[in-house]
């Protein structure tokens, strides 16, 4: 009987790896401020390889984005037939009972011949798998110039590393900012003053429960997220700012209160898209792939801030433990992350470069000149720990000012004290 459990528990175990993924042919968990794991590379045979394994997000699935599918994977082909090997491709959900890091994590354990040798992740989930010792870091050949090289963007170098160990070949970019019309105003704000004179409506994810867009107000108004000891913490006078600045734009009919029910910058993309004079905190992807006439700006500054807009992208990691493996596919990740290939395929996807060399690269003029603009303002966007632990409670703190419930210095109060508290 115990044997048959133990078969029954590794049988569901298996279909839990197999759950979710969908073949091509190759033609968020929360991690904690703990250090990553060194994960070590296990010991087999010495054999040649005679394929790959690669693991892409949904955002990159072939009816996502049909150019930027076929460019990846002429790539792919052209590696595999160089190397005289397959690659066989899956696209793996980010959330979900067979998210990405929940398979990959099953198949470390019960199913090593299903194990990644690459996959192409958000930095929070690069973060994740290297505190849980599913990534590996990475060796001077993953690149084609060095991380440390000027040519990379400084946003690019911060997202590959983790703790001063680099852990990803940063692949596409993406920007967090205040999208406006060039000709409703053709020079966007730069303080909150001038913000709320501007006549056009603000549009934000009010309703997100890790509060993203609060956060970037609350950095622009100078705010600080950790305390020397690395833990969430907020200040009550900042956030006070921040939940004033809600207040007055509602008093002026600025901010609507039907914002709370946007969940996610996708909503928010979806539902106000059109609203071309409308002033949105959103990210710059939605209007690369253009055509697109609106810009991005940093977000507006605070009394004691300055502009700010945060970067997110996604990276190639090495996954799999075999060192007779790694080897190819390290110089996957180098081929993948070559400067031509790379300019080529993020203009296609309508996706910030990671390095000046590709940017140069991009045909279309507007599109470059976009990307010129937001790219110096670039700093990292809050670790998913801040999201997890102050999002929810500036989000409420929101709530509790534009439903007229509190004032903002007594949310700001009740925020500050439910994190003392550990609430």
């Amino acid at each position: 009987m115990r044997a048959f459990k133990t078969f029954v528990l590794l049988f569901a175990t298996l279909a839990l790896v197999a759950a979710g993924c969908t073949t091509h042919p190759v033609a968020h968990p929360t991690p904690t401020a703990t250090r990553p794991v060194m994960p070590t590379a296990t010991p087999t045979p010495s054999t040649p390889p005679t394929h790959l394994r690669v693991w892409l997000p949904p955002s990159l699935a072939p009816d996502a984005s049909p150019h930027a599918a076929d460019l990846l994977n002429t790539r792919l082909q052209a590696f595999a037939a160089a190397h005289n090997i397959t690659i066989d491709v899956r696209v793996k959900p980010l959330d979900g009972p067979a998210a990405l890091l929940t398979t990959l994590n099953a198949a470390r354990t019960v199913a090593p011949n299903a194990v990644p040798d690459v996959v192409l992740m958000p930095r929070a989930l690069l973060e994740a798998a290297a505190v849980k010792g599913l990534a590996f870091p990475l060796p001077e050949a993953a690149f084609t110039t060095p991380l440390s090289a000027d040519d990379w963007f400084p946003y690019a170098q911060h997202l590959a590393t983790l703790q001063g160990v680099t852990y990803g070949v940063p692949f596409a970019g993406d920007a967090f900012g205040l999208v406006y019309h060039p000709k409703a105003l053709p020079q966007p704000p730069q303080t909150w003053e001038a913000w709320l004179q501007a006549p056009q409506a603000w549009v934000l994810p009010l309703g997100d429960p890790q509060a993203y867009a609060l956060l970037a107000l609350y950095r622009a108004a100078g705010g600080v997220w950790e305390d020397k000891a690395g833990r969430p913490s907020l200040d009550k006078d900042t956030l006070a700012a921040v939940l004033t600045l809600l207040q007055e734009a509602q008093s002026k009919h600025r901010l609507s209160t039907d914002l709370l029910d946007i969940t996610d910058d996708h909503m928010l993309w979806a539902r106000y898209q059109g609203e071309a004079q409308a002033l949105l905190l959103t990210r710059i992807s939605h209007l690369l792939p253009g055509p697109d006439p609106r810009r991005m700006a940093p977000i507006p500054a605070g009394e004691n801030g300055k502009p700010v807009a945060f970067s997110d992208g996604l990276l190639w990691a090495l996954t799999t433990p075999d060192p007779n493996r790694q080897a190819l596919a390290v110089a996957l990740l180098a081929d993948l992350g070559a400067p031509d290939f790379v300019a080529q395929w993020t203009e296609a996807a309508g996706y910030l470069p990671p390095r000046q060399s590709a940017l140069k690269q991009w045909e279309n003029a507007d599109h470059r000149a976009l990307a010129a603009a937001i790219l110096p303002h670039l700093q990292p966007a809050p670790p998913p720990e801040v999201l997890t632990v102050l999002g929810p409670l500036m989000h409420q703190a929101a709530v509790q000012v534009l439903t007229g419930k509190q004032s903002p210095a007594s949310a700001a109060e009740w925020a500050i004290g439910t994190l003392q508290n550990g609430g």
